[in-house]
């Protein structure tokens, strides 16, 4: 594999950003949109689920950190 040092104006250099406080409305689609996006990878529901709980997939755990286990029957 061929490796090279990243370019200032690299379009695949990984940024990470920090986001602000979310809405209900905002949290859930978010939900939404990770869960869909590995439903898409063949993932079942108790995959997902245990998603939402490990801390290494950031953003679904911020959402079950900040929402509960009542956010999902909603």
């Amino acid at each position: 594999m061929v490796e090279k040092e990243s370019e200032p104006d690299d379009p695949i250099e990984m940024i990470g950003v920090e986001l602000p406080h979310q809405t209900e409305e905002q949290l859930r689609d978010m939900a939404l949109c990770f869960a869909e996006e590995f439903v898409r990878e063949g993932w079942d529901k108790e995959k997902i689920i245990l998603m939402f709980h490990h801390p290494f997939y950031q953003g679904p755990c911020m959402v079950w950190k900040q929402k509960g286990e009542d956010f999902w029957s909603s």
